[in-house]
């Protein structure tokens, strides 16, 4: 079995305040049928604080984690969409568009033929 790996992405992130993080994808899943889109939902990560900055950690550099967290301004959910074009690039009533970043992603490889 082969171990995941990290690999380089670019990760578009929105904050904002949102009371739960059901309420959060309710959103999203609202913004992308108005644009016309249907998003791939495993495409989308939604951390909600407290530790904000620990969670975006797992995806970004420490100093770009820093960056976003004092980007988001308070706000209690972040959105992370690995895939930037999953929904419109621009702020709703509910979130602002912080900007894409780089980071990483954890995949997992398929097996290797011996």
């Amino acid at each position: 079995m082969r171990l995941p790996e990290r690999r380089p992405a670019d990760i578009a992130v929105m904050a904002g305040t949102m009371a739960s993080q059901q309420l959060a994808f309710a959103h999203l899943l609202d913004l992308a049928d108005r644009a016309g889109l249907a998003p791939d939902m495993d495409a989308i990560e939604v951390l909600r604080a407290p530790d904000l900055e620990r969670r975006l950690a797992h995806y970004f550099d420490p100093k770009t984690a820093t960056r976003i967290v004092g980007a988001a301004g308070g706000c209690d959910t972040v959105i992370l969409l690995t895939d930037p074009g999953a929904l419109p690039a621009c702020d709703s009533d509910r979130l602002r568009w912080l900007g894409i970043f780089p980071g990483q992603l954890l995949r997992a490889l398929p097996e290797r033929p011996c």
